[in-house]
């Protein structure tokens, strides 16, 4: 459960919200100027006795936007005012123009499995405090694993594809999204436009990813996140979930193996503790209670 950040218990459903869209992801950050921030991080990023990574993960806590477009690109900060993705926000903040950080340096980090400056989970959600906190769960388990359950059923179909004697082929994906969502891929795109008025290419995520526009992609699968969560029984999300996990485990664990240095890289998230870890947060802040009148 997402903890309560005045008393430390976990905080109830009905305790919780969404951030509406086009809203500052805080009140406290509402009055917060973009401009400002990147002229300190940029004063942080040039100091050499500085850790740069730091100094950014200080400029994402106090971000205030949950979306901006910027150069006629959208970035997407929350998906459905839930899901915060970090890496989005420091892509724009790394891009921003004058950062003094090579490109070697921000593509590492954009494209690591570890967090800003070998950070645990916990360390890294208390430093961009409680609402990117939970966002940033919600984003994990809404997007990371749900792709990484995908890609799990695809490669049990294939298996069985191959086990009956089948050509190698993509069958395996279109099942999958019926396996998992009880549609294919086609319906849920057009249950998605529908819902959300979002596009995204019915052909492959690959040439969307590449043109940058990660938002589009990243939020049909938050999208469809939510709907597994809501029509599937709670054994099968338990069961679901623990095979997206093992599946990044293993995917992290042989890109350790191709880099000698990175044998003994941290995990994105710690596994262990996600293993048995009921449900997933589903919103980013606390509902601000109506006096009941009597």
């Amino acid at each position: 459960m997402t903890p309560n950040p005045s008393t430390g218990g976990p905080l109830e459903p009905e305790e919780l919200q969404p951030v509406e869209a086009g809203e500052a992801i805080t009140a406290e950050a509402a009055a917060t100027d973009p401009e400002e921030l990147l002229e300190q991080f940029r004063v942080a990023a040039s100091d050499p006795d500085g850790d740069w990574q730091l100094a950014l993960i200080e400029t994402m806590a106090l971000w205030p936007l949950a979306s901006e477009r910027i150069d006629g690109r959208n970035f997407v900060y929350l998906l459905a005012g839930e899901a915060f993705d970090w890496r989005t926000l420091a892509e724009r903040i790394l891009g921003a123009p004058d950062i003094p950080i090579p490109e070697e340096e921000r593509e590492e980090l954009l494209l690591d499995w570890t967090l800003p400056a070998g950070l645990k989970e916990e360390e890294f959600r208390r430093l961009i405090g409680f609402a990117k906190g939970a966002g940033f769960l919600n984003y994990f388990y809404g997007v990371t694993v749900e792709q990484a359950i995908l890609l799990a059923v695809e490669e049990e179909v294939r298996k069985r594809r191959y086990a009956r004697g089948f050509a190698p082929d993509d069958v395996g994906v279109e099942v999958a999204y019926e396996i998992l969502y009880g549609a294919t891929r086609d319906e849920l795109i057009t249950e998605f436009g529908g819902e959300t008025g979002g596009r995204v290419n019915r052909q492959s995520r690959g040439p969307e990813r590449a043109a940058g526009n990660l938002g589009n992609v990243d939020h049909f699968t938050y999208w469809l996140f939510q709907r597994r969560f809501k029509n599937a029984d709670p054994a099968r999300i338990a069961s679901d979930t623990r095979k997206g996990l093992e599946l990044l485990e293993r995917m992290r664990l042989a890109q350790a193996r191709k880099n000698s240095d990175e044998t003994f890289a941290r995990p994105f998230i710690d596994l262990g503790d996600l293993h048995t870890y009921e449900a997933p947060p589903r919103y980013a802040r606390r509902v601000r209670r109506r006096p009941v009148r009597t």
